[in-house]
């Protein structure tokens, strides 16, 4: 099999050493190594696909080793990993526009796998509600990770990534452990309010902060909490929730009379829609404080209505929306992990050596989102553009040892077994 890599990338050892300074030099050479393979493999994405790589392989079951049973913490470095992201964000848009706004993202997602895995312990099966119809529901073999991406201007930056297990899933796997290593369940919700706790001492003064989410996040505990710490929550709901003592899907009928007004979301490609809302500002049940309400459809003459709250009674409907839309880099993110980067291609067994196979994936992505920020060309416009060139650097890197390996030994046949990884 033909190898890639002679060494790391010099400028993925850059970004990554500030982040790796409590783990030995073992571990840092194993999770720089891994990070760089994930972004240069292009098959699926197995331990022993991304040891290929290398010139220089070492067996597999190093780094198996290194995910089960090296003495490392995952949250250690998801917490120095999350301020640096964070970091060159502000600062990046602080000297492109000076826009002190930022929308915190926050969503769920699925890595499928076979329905004949059993033994990974996050898998388990999961409602799909992107497939699902109401009379159709759809189920999958997965694993589940709630998200957060942070958005300036142009500019993402994805803060965390966290493995959700379900209630029954967290009691079938402490069966079978012991009383000390026994894990606790946390809800989606939980964990949104985890992600969030872990952020607001990071958080810049004087910037408006809109926290957005979706209907399924949109709980009254949640809203409380976003509006106790001063920021502001943009989220969807559903039509049974109540605005002024009346469920959304009955409440829009007293707006008849109200014109519409037309607002042109734009979409990742540039194309523009058209939606025509019309809002109330009220109170939701069982929330204390006001917020007002959009209510939403692609035409005037459709009959399904999007539901949307805003905390912000300042903000207009427009720019509500607009804001809204930039929970498409949720999206943007959960493909390219999921792609490129192999997230849902893990094969080992346990909830912790899972946890920092995906910490190990969002390192070499937040290394993906920092370079881009830096080098955004007409020939780099995207995070894919990006990758292909750090693939490109390793290939002129393969090439130039090759031939400076063939005139030091003036020997071919040699150096094409070595680089092309076959037996002597």
């Amino acid at each position: 099999m033909l190898t890639h890599i002679v060494r790391p990338s010099p400028a993925l050892d850059t970004f990554t050493q500030p982040l790796m300074a409590t783990l030995s030099q073992p571990q840092q050479r194993h999770l720089l190594e891994m990070a760089d393979a994930l972004l240069v493999t292009e098959d699926r994405k197995t331990l022993a696909a991304l040891q290929r790589q290398f010139l220089d392989s070492t067996d597999a079951a190093n780094w198996a080793d290194f995910l089960r049973i090296s003495p490392w913490s995952a949250s250690d470095l998801r917490n120095r990993l999350r301020p640096k992201q964070l970091t060159w964000l502000i600062a990046e848009t602080q000297q492109r526009d000076g826009n002190k706004v930022l929308f915190i993202n926050l969503d769920d997602s699925l890595g499928k796998k076979d329905k004949h895995t059993h033994c990974l312990e996050p898998v388990d099966w999961f409602h799909d509600h992107n497939e699902s119809t109401p009379r159709q529901p759809r189920y999958h073999k997965a694993f589940c990770y709630v998200e957060c991406t942070a958005r300036a201007g142009n500019l993402t930056a994805t803060l965390d990534l966290r493995l959700y297990l379900r209630a029954r899933t967290v009691r079938r796997l402490n069966r079978h452990r012991p009383a000390g290593q026994r894990l606790t369940f946390r809800s989606k919700n939980t964990l949104a309010r985890e992600i969030l706790e872990d952020l607001k001492p990071l958080l810049p003064a004087g910037w408006t902060i809109y926290v957005q989410f979706d209907r399924w996040y949109a709980s009254e505990r949640l809203l409380k909490y976003v509006h106790r710490q001063g920021w502001h929550a943009v989220c969807a709901l559903k039509s049974n929730r109540k605005l002024q003592g009346q469920r959304l899907s009955q409440f829009v009928i007293t707006l008849r009379h109200k014109r519409y007004t037309r607002v042109r979301v734009p979409a990742a490609n540039g194309h523009r829609t058209t939606y025509f809302a019309r809002e109330a500002v009220g109170r939701l049940s069982r929330l204390p404080f006001d917020v007002r309400v959009i209510f939403s459809k692609r035409h005037p003459r459709a009959r399904a209505w999007a539901y949307f709250l805003s905390t912000d009674l300042a903000r207009s409907v427009g720019q509500t929306l607009r804001g809204y839309g930039s929970r498409w880099s949720c999206e943007v993110v959960n493909f390219y992990l999921k792609t490129q980067l192999g997230l849902a291609d893990f094969r080992v067994h346990s909830f912790e050596a899972v946890d920092r196979y995906v910490v190990a994936v969002h390192l070499a992505w937040a290394y993906v989102e920092w370079r881009l920020a830096q080098e955004r060309s007409p020939q780099i416009r995207c995070y894919g553009d990006l990758i292909r060139r750090h693939q490109e650097e390793h290939a002129k890197a393969w090439l130039s040892a090759a031939l400076q390996e063939a005139l030091a030994t003036a020997k071919i046949e040699p150096v094409l077994q070595r680089f092309l990884g076959q037996p002597a």
